[in-house]
């Protein structure tokens, strides 16, 4: 019966069914709770998960995989990401393993506030780092969201790392990605890295835009490295763009 009213939005009335069955002296298995996590998660409400994990471990019921599973996907669902980050580390601590789908999910939210809360660059890319531990799979889309987060809080050097790994599995990045770093590789002085980048796209028959040759024109003329700024925009002629940028004479 409480399977029913979950499946029907009706889980607060599962909840009373629940508790009328503890009050009886029925003991509640993990199953029974995990269909309230789950009712809860596909009305919209998941925070109400966690008085359920709390109730499951008054009545010594442990949570299991899918406890945890199910309450984080409904987390990170609807943009509950501290929170489910908050679930993900007493997963992570109980010695259960996220699967790839759930933790290329939180990157991507933790990375999306670290643009307003800086702080969570570094909580994001732990998690990061922890999948390519685990030898999960990163999504194209995870690893451009990482890159946005890293040049945003100014880690240029781990931007340029990831955008090179990023190309080497086979995916292409989108060109604001690419200007993005080349510009702030730019801002920091690095030319030769910024220039790489470029290299990087040709190897992998990406044609870079206007942007990209102009930005480093500007920073070779900046540094008067007069020859590699013709160099790059002889190359740009080649590849049939022409910058607005010109080298300085």
């Amino acid at each position: 019966m409480m399977d029913g009213f979950c499946k029907v939005g009706r889980s607060d009335e599962a909840m009373e069914l629940l508790n009328e069955a503890m009050e009886m002296g029925l003991a509640p298995n993990v199953v029974t709770f995990n269909t309230l996590l789950d009712g809860y998660a596909k009305e919209g409400r998941p925070l109400k998960g966690f008085g359920v994990l709390k109730l499951m471990k008054q009545r010594k019921c442990m949570p299991d995989y899918i406890s945890y599973s199910t309450l984080l996907h409904g987390l990170l669902l609807w943009g509950k990401v501290l929170a489910g980050l908050r679930i993900f580390n007493e997963m992570d601590g109980s010695g259960l393993e996220a699967d790839e789908r759930l933790m290329n999910s939180l990157v991507r939210g933790l990375c999306r506030k670290s643009i307003k809360e800086n702080d969570l660059v570094e909580v994001a890319y732990e998690v990061f780092e922890k999948m390519k531990k685990r030898g999960f799979v990163i999504e194209q889309s995870t690893y451009a969201l990482v890159i946005q987060a890293l040049w945003v809080a100014k880690k240029v050097d781990d931007a340029f790392i990831n955008l090179h790994q990023m190309v080497r599995l086979g995916y292409i990045p989108r060109l604001i990605t690419i200007n993005n770093v080349i510009r702030a590789l730019c801002v920091g002085g690095k030319v030769d890295e910024a220039f790489y980048v470029l290299v990087l796209m040709y190897e992998n028959s990406k044609i870079p835009s206007r942007m990209s040759y102009d930005l480093l024109i500007h920073e070779l003329n900046r540094q008067e490295r007069t020859l590699g700024a013709c160099n790059v925009y002889g190359a740009a002629l080649v590849r049939g763009v022409v910058p607005h940028k010109k080298p300085r004479r």
